[in-house]
């Protein structure tokens, strides 16, 4: 999640949070009888207990320890479990994450608990943060606030007796959601498929209670690591990065929609990681941008969404009033919608166009769908439903109408640009 940084910011701000990273290792130091280990490298020597799994697509789907079959609904097992459908349960009951990358230390003055309780009652569930040696105490809090956490490790800075001593030191706590193992993971600098997975079967040999977690952000790669990790999210950052040839904001449908392409033979949750940011001299996304990425996140049926960042040490979500209020504006959205997205059964639907993404799902005696405008310019749109309902549309949300009509099972107009139009129709008995 570290591409919202230049690289002198990131190397900065990465080899800040590394040396705090290093407190719980120096903490939690093996005595003098524990015998050596080696550090986790790109060819790592095996401990005889970890026992690895193909890291490269085999066309075999790989399923998670502890994922329920199929149809089974919830699992009535402790901890978090995958579900046949990817979908996250927390306890037995589907959750989706919803909330923020933070990475400075808990009860810091970058981060009082007052902050967390703020990101709590805004209607978020979930952070993203590093392992600190005070992170019970941040576990004791985010559980009685209804939150759960990401617990990110640096497996290049330990070896692999800290990273189980590491594991070991947040595992019984009650937020706990996942263990964040590697970021970037396809940038072809550190990491590869068999490397990942390596880690990830070393954080298992402590805790098989909790999945595993990674962050990629190169579309045309990602695939080559869906089955190092059990949880995978995909990064887009594309407003401000002009550099780029993908600085537009369709991309975020691009990127998303690979990634879940690349996941579904392998049952992993795909998770969103977008841009609530700017990049260094560059302006912030604007309320209307930040909507439609979280829109073209949930079309393409992402199994949660976290926002980079609060605060990195170097952006500071609270400093920049416009873009937290848009993101606090969504939060009743997600939430409303969040048993659809779990729950319902989801189609995308074809528009013919490719930066102009749809979906519907069917929950309960209701169809919901969803199309999005991920352009800066208006489009004609047809959508035909994959189900028979009744109309006419409702628009899902009273303060934001829609445009098209509905007639004979298919709903047209012209959306505005960046538009985002949510429906809910009857089901057609």
């Amino acid at each position: 999640m570290q591409r919202s940084l230049s690289v002198l910011a990131w190397l900065v701000r990465r080899s800040t949070w590394l040396a705090l990273g290093c407190v719980l290792l120096l903490a939690c130091a093996p005595a003098a009888s524990d015998p050596p280990v080696a550090r986790v490298s790109p060819t790592p020597v095996l401990a005889p207990t970890v026992t690895l799994t193909p890291a490269r697509p085999t066309g075999q789907p790989a399923t998670p320890p502890g994922t329920p079959a199929a149809g089974s609904g919830a699992s009535s097992e402790r901890g978090v479990r995958i579900r046949a459908d990817g979908t996250l349960l927390v306890d037995g009951q589907p959750f989706f994450p919803f909330g923020f990358a933070l990475y400075p230390a808990y009860n810091s003055e970058e981060f009082r608990p007052e902050t967390l309780r703020s990101i709590a009652a805004s209607g978020f569930n979930t952070l993203h943060a590093p392992i600190r040696i005070n992170y019970p105490e941040l576990q004791a809090d985010a559980a009685a606030l209804g939150m759960r956490l990401i617990a990110e490790i640096y497996p290049y800075e330990l070896d692999d007796a800290g990273i189980v001593r590491a594991i070991r030191h947040v595992k019984d706590g009650p937020a706990l959601l996942a263990y964040g193992i590697a970021d970037d993971v396809d940038d072809g600098e550190y990491y590869t498929p068999e490397l990942v997975t390596r880690i990830d079967q070393l954080v298992k040999t402590a805790d098989r209670q909790h999945p595993t977690y990674i962050s990629g952000f190169v579309p045309q790669r990602i695939n080559l690591f869906m089955q190092s990790a059990d949880t995978v999210a995909m990064q887009s950052y594309p407003i401000g990065k002009t550099y780029w040839e993908h600085a537009r904001i369709g991309h975020v449908n691009y990127a998303l929609s690979s990634a879940m392409a690349a996941a579904q033979p392998f049952n992993r949750p795909v998770i969103a990681n977008l841009q609530a940011f700017a990049w260094p001299e560059q302006r912030e996304p604007t309320a209307v941008e930040i909507r439609n990425m979280t829109y073209q996140a949930l079309v393409n049926n992402v199994r949660g969404i976290i926002y980079y960042a609060y605060n990195d040490g170097y952006w500071r979500l609270e400093e920049h009033p416009a873009v937290l209020q848009a993101l606090r504006d969504l939060a009743p959205e997600v939430r409303r919608l969040a048993p659809v997205l779990l729950d319902g059964a989801y189609t995308p639907l074809q528009t013919g166009k490719p930066d102009l993404p749809a979906a519907q799902w069917r929950y309960a005696d209701e169809v919901y769908v969803m199309i999005v405008n991920a352009t800066d310019r208006a489009a004609a749109a047809t959508v035909n439903l994959a189900a028979p309902v009744s109309g006419p549309p409702k628009p899902l949300f009273d303060q934001r109408p829609g445009g098209m009509t509905f007639n004979a099972g298919r709903l047209q107009g012209s959306l505005e640009p960046m538009a985002v139009e949510v429906y809910v129709f009857k089901a057609a008995r």
